[in-house]
């Protein structure tokens, strides 16, 4: 994860189940380029967030979103494999829709 500090401290807080956190140090990052793919990384570590919190409503809204974002096809290159990010949003709202969001949290890739 040499690309940016911000995408290696992203990993850190995603592997260690902090997804507020991981959520707020991508942040400024995507301020700075603007870029779907990043916002969808941070949307999806807030639908994790949602998702401990039983805000189930919330987490399927962002993980909507997340997963339009990562899909865009105009996304930079990112030291994160975005498409397996996307692949696993999908896990996530098959899970939300049959109940078993926390589930889907223990499954998440490691970064």
């Amino acid at each position: 994860m040499t690309e940016e500090p911000e995408l290696a401290a992203f990993a850190q807080c995603w592997n260690d189940g902090n997804f507020f956190m991981a959520h707020e140090v991508l942040e400024g990052l995507w301020m700075r380029r603007r870029d779907d793919g990043l916002q969808g990384l941070i949307q999806l570590a807030v639908a994790l967030h949602h998702i401990e919190r039983a805000n189930v409503r919330g987490a399927k809204t962002m993980i909507e979103r997340s997963r339009r974002r990562l899909a865009h096809p105009a996304n930079a290159p990112c030291a994160i494999d975005l498409k397996r990010m996307q692949d696993y949003a999908a896990e996530v709202a098959g899970a939300l829709d049959a109940g078993r969001g926390a589930e889907a949290i223990a499954r998440r890739p490691r970064l």
